[in-house]
């Protein structure tokens, strides 16, 4: 599904009938970088996992990465433990439901604030706080960032997003 709609930070919800599809997305809490959002719409990630049933056709998605690199490795592991904490709650409660994290992408960033070696260090900590959760997908990209032929970006071309997704769909639609 394409939403063909302008980045903006409020939350949007797409839906795909012939399929009975429903995708809910929304931008994580702060800190964050969009120009315009209500405080509304700001969430933490930890607080949606809490309020989700889960379920055998549940599919929780998410990554967390991309903002924070400019922020301590302290921070992020605060955050990631509070992360942590409400995917093994929703697991316990319904361990059934899928829960997919995406790992974080070269940006090909090179300079003391946005760099592919912190992010690096962000994926390790985030495999490594959920290495031990049953039940958790860790959707590793960064080799498909890394190792293409097209330029790094923080938000990678069709092609690298189309193989992400494939990739992402072999766990939630298994042949």
């Amino acid at each position: 599904m394409d939403l063909h709609t302008p980045r903006t930070g409020g939350p949007l919800m797409a839906v795909e009938m012939k399929n009975n599809i429903i995708i809910h997305w929304r931008p994580h809490g702060v800190p964050l970088r969009f120009s315009k959002l209500l405080i509304t719409n700001l969430h933490y990630i930890n607080d949606d996992i809490d309020e989700i049933a889960g379920d055998s056709h549940a599919v929780v998605v998410f990554t967390f990465a991309a903002h924070r690199v400019f922020h301590p490795l302290t921070f992020y592991v605060h955050e990631v433990a509070k992360i942590r904490q409400s995917v093994v709650a929703l697991l316990s409660r319904a361990p059934q439901t899928t829960v997919i994290i995406k790992s974080g992408n070269t940006a090909g960033r090179k300079n003391i604030f946005q760099s592919d070696w912190y992010m690096m260090q962000l994926n390790t900590v985030m495999r490594e706080m959920f290495r031990d959760v049953n039940g958790v997908i860790y959707l590793d990209v960064w080799q498909m960032t890394s190792c293409h032929y097209l330029s790094e970006n923080i938000h990678p071309g069709p092609v690298i997003v189309a193989n992400e997704v494939k990739t992402f769909l072999s766990y939630v639609c298994p042949a």
